[in-house]
């Protein structure tokens, strides 16, 4: 029997359309397996932060509030990700995620999770919480504010993961910090 290396295996998960991609900052992507089910095109704010806070209370960690700014941030992102069929914390015009925060006036402390391929928010937070550099964004204590946006990339062979996810979370500002 032919033993296959691990990236004959990543390659044939890709090319067999079951992979998703998992990026956060100082990360390789992690390459899993998501249920079949038919992909969500748009999560409702309310539904996103019902199951952020569901996660962060399992965890004992403050709720989280959503923001606009960071919405719009990851709205973006998600539209390049989905356009583009890549995932990676650059903008188009090769924009970091710090230069994108301060291009919008976020000044706090932030991180973000991307994602390609997970069908539903259900999965991608799971996803998220099973990769240890994107489970450190998710629990981090001082982020108490979120943005997450999802979209869908075209209908061709070149769209590897076909759903495209942002989650930014950011710490409050100094005036709005809670004890």
């Amino acid at each position: 029997m032919e033993t296959l290396n691990r990236r004959q295996i990543l390659s044939g998960l890709a090319l067999a359309g079951l992979g998703a991609s998992l990026s956060a900052c100082a990360s390789l992507p992690v390459i899993t397996t998501t249920e079949r089910t038919d992909p969500v095109s748009a999560v409702a704010v309310s539904d996103a932060r019902a199951a952020l806070n569901a996660m962060r209370r399992r965890e004992g960690l403050p709720e989280l509030v959503h923001n606009r700014v960071l919405q719009d941030l990851a709205e973006e992102q998600a539209a390049i990700m989905a356009r583009t069929t890549r995932v990676a914390h650059t903008s188009e015009p090769g924009e970091g995620f710090s230069t994108r925060l301060r291009r919008v006036d976020f000044w706090g402390g932030a991180g973000e999770n991307l994602a390609g391929g997970p069908p539903t928010l259900t999965s991608v937070i799971e996803g998220w919480m099973n990769s240890p550099a994107h489970h450190r964004v998710m629990v981090n204590p001082d982020y108490r504010q979120f943005g997450l946006a999802v979209r869908r990339g075209p209908s061709t062979v070149t769209n590897t993961y076909g759903t495209y996810w942002a989650l930014i979370m950011g710490v409050l500002p100094p005036e709005d910090r809670r004890a």
